[in-house]
């Protein structure tokens, strides 16, 4: 398992090709460090989030081991999220693309019920909110921590944006009211909801999806 972190590391996807192709059971099997034991391709997406790969070289990484067989619904021991959901909410669009491409399922709940919907509407992804709503996801969900649809997940994105958010909450929230999401009543009185004209325009229908 060590030269599956060290090919990580030392920022080699070519080198965990060849490992791979010599050991096909390191390709899901959990990557230990510590007290966390995710997937290889949720690993990849970690190191994304925290600066140790670029984007690019992430994708590079999780390419390889797509290619290798991964199981691409995958999920977390620990809280129960897709290998989809895990990209997403680690600001790794391009790996949740790649995810979709081959035939990821985006319907799963994960951590507080929520689904690939809502992580990509909090963290401010229009295209993959797009993507999914296209490919038919159940738009109203709500999550079982906080009762929110995908939609409130893009207003609490936009008032306060998590680690990693992309900054399109509000270009999600034009989307999600194209596609038939309401706003919630209480929002009328919002301040923070009122005083944002952008944000108040797109819940108002008045932005172009």
């Amino acid at each position: 398992m060590s030269r599956l972190i060290d090919c990580l590391d030392t920022q080699d996807p070519n080198g965990l090709s060849r490992l791979l192709a010599q050991q096909p059971h390191l390709t899901n099997a959990p990557v230990i460090e510590g007290d966390h034991a995710p997937h290889p391709i949720h690993a990849i997406c970690d190191r994304v989030f925290d600066g140790r790969l670029s984007e690019g070289q992430g994708l590079a990484f999780a390419n390889a081991l797509i290619s290798a067989g991964a199981d691409l619904d995958a999920v977390h021991p620990g809280n129960g999220d897709t290998l989809l959901i895990s990209a997403i909410s680690l600001s790794c669009p391009a790996i949740a693309h790649r995810l979709l491409d081959k035939g990821a399922n985006p319907d799963p709940r994960g951590v507080f019920g929520a689904t690939a919907l809502h992580w990509a509407a909090i963290m401010g992804l229009p295209d993959l909110v797009k993507r999914l709503i296209d490919h038919g996801v159940y738009i109203f969900l709500r999550d079982t921590q906080y009762h929110g649809t995908p939609l409130g997940w893009a207003v609490q994105g936009r008032l306060d944006p998590p680690p990693g958010a992309r900054g399109g909450q509000v270009a999600c929230a034009t989307l999600l009211v194209a596609a038939g999401l309401q706003p919630e009543a209480e929002w009328r009185t919002s301040e923070q909801i009122q005083s944002d004209a952008a944000l108040r325009a797109a819940l108002d229908g008045r932005q172009s999806a």
